[in-house]
């Protein structure tokens, strides 16, 4: 099995990265767990988070069409998170 890395907790986390688990919290997605394992590594909690939020929540697709979109592909790669 491969190891396992723990996530940071909220305090040990750079402040400047704050703002990304808190949306996250507020929104209920990314999953702020992943955000706090990636947070070992604050340049890719960075593009990872504004890649997350250009994709979810910018461009010309209503954000509730990506969801059914979202949940549909992983329904059919049966998918369960």
């Amino acid at each position: 099995m491969a190891p396992r890395i723990s996530p940071l907790e909220p305090a040990a986390i750079d402040p400047a990265l704050r703002p990304y688990l808190e949306r996250a919290e507020a929104r209920g997605a990314p999953n702020a767990l992943l955000l706090r394992v990636m947070a070992h590594d604050p340049s890719s909690l960075r593009i990872f988070y504004e890649a997350w939020e250009a994709a979810f929540y910018g461009g010309r697709v209503d954000h509730a069409l990506k969801e059914l979109m979202r949940v549909r592909m992983a329904l059919l790669r049966g998918c369960r998170y």
